[in-house]
């Protein structure tokens, strides 16, 4: 019995109502129909998956019938045609004539134009021809006014000995020196020497001389000397002013000055005649250095007071613009009190460098 129990019990067939849910489960998956009867069991054939791939297939397309070309037309023959004659050359234009150059004017009539001297001032100075040239700006004076300027009077003061302090920069140090000019006047003939003494480096002097007339100093020789001298020479018969540096001749303008005897003079027309030059004009003298002659022109300034030597002096002030780049300034104060002698000097460089000369004691009455 016990044997019996153990043996395994035979095997059942599936229901049939669940093979038949099986098989309805399967075909609602797959999209299909359930069949409306069962079919019948057979066995299976080997599964074949056919795949059917529809292509659709364009007509080619039909070409248009092709039309025989017409065969082509025999050459035609052109006679040729007979060559024409060459036609005869022209005649040449005649040439268009120059007009006639008039023949130029001789005489004493005939305006004569001559290249400008370099060491003449230009037509932009006119003035400066006959100097001193009085400006007033706002009410500038005509050309014919000018040139009667150059009769001003002038009154020279005695012969004096100045003392000045100089005070400025070189090259952006500070410096202090000591100056000195000598001022002679002895009849129709003057003399002029300023010097400047500075510790450690030397001394620098310019020298003037020359004529006293009746409209001023009339330079003859003008020198300016550190380690070597250079000089211009003032020829007056000729019209000239001849340089020792060799640099080109400059003409001689009425009423010329040089670089120190410009002060003296300046001093002279203001002392005779100081009515003559209110702030806002401005007077303009030809000036020589040992190089060349050009145009100076002075801005007369309101006047200033300078304490000098513990007093108070009133002094005319005259200002001489840069001319071009790289040029000076230079400020001259004229002592009224003391015949309008050289009070200060201050020379301004366009690189910042100064040289201030201020008397540093008042001459004698």
């Amino acid at each position: 019995m016990a044997a019996a129990d153990q043996a395994p019990a035979p095997w059942r067939r599936p229901p049939v109502t669940l093979l038949g849910g099986v098989v309805l489960a399967h075909a609602l998956l797959l999209g299909l129909r359930p069949p409306t009867a069962a079919p019948t069991m057979r066995p299976a054939p080997a599964a074949v998956s056919v795949r059917v791939v529809a292509v659709a297939v364009k007509p080619a397309p039909t070409s248009p019938p092709v039309t025989p070309l017409p065969a082509p037309a025999a050459p035609r023959t052109v006679p040729p045609r007979p060559a024409r004659a060459a036609p005869a050359p022209r005649a040449p234009a005649p040439a268009a004539r120059k007009p006639l150059a008039r023949p130029a004017v001789v005489g004493p009539h005939a305006p004569t134009r001559q290249p400008p001297d370099p060491g003449v001032p230009t037509a932009h100075d006119a003035h400066a021809t006959a100097p001193p040239a009085v400006d007033h700006r706002a009410d500038a004076p005509s050309p014919e006014q000018a040139t009667n300027a150059a009769d001003a009077p002038v009154r020279l003061p005695p012969s004096a000995r100045l003392d000045y302090r100089v005070r400025g920069t070189a090259r952006g140090l500070p410096f202090e020196a000591e100056a000195q000019l000598l001022w002679q006047r002895d009849g129709d003939h003057y003399q002029a020497e300023w010097t400047v003494r500075v510790p450690l480096l030397g001394q620098r002097t310019q020298r003037s001389e020359g004529a006293v007339t009746a409209v001023g100093l009339a330079p003859e020789r003008y020198a300016e000397q550190t380690r070597g001298e250079r000089a211009a020479h003032f020829d007056h018969a000729g019209g000239r002013i001849r340089f020792s540096a060799n640099t080109p001749d400059a003409a001689l303008g009425a009423g010329a000055q040089d670089r120190l005897s410009v002060s003296l003079q300046l001093g002279g027309l203001l002392a005779a005649a100081p009515q003559r030059y209110p702030p806002g004009s401005t007077l303009v003298l030809q000036t020589a250095g040992v190089r060349e002659a050009e145009a100076w022109r002075w801005d007369v300034q309101p006047d200033e007071t300078l304490h000098i030597d513990g007093q108070d002096v009133p002094c005319a002030k005259l200002v001489r613009q840069p001319r071009r780049e790289h040029d000076t300034r230079v400020e001259l104060w004229l002592a009224r009190p003391f015949g309008h002698l050289p009070a200060r000097l201050r020379v301004s460089q366009s690189n910042g460098d100064v040289a201030d000369q201020q008397l540093s004691a008042l001459p004698a009455r």
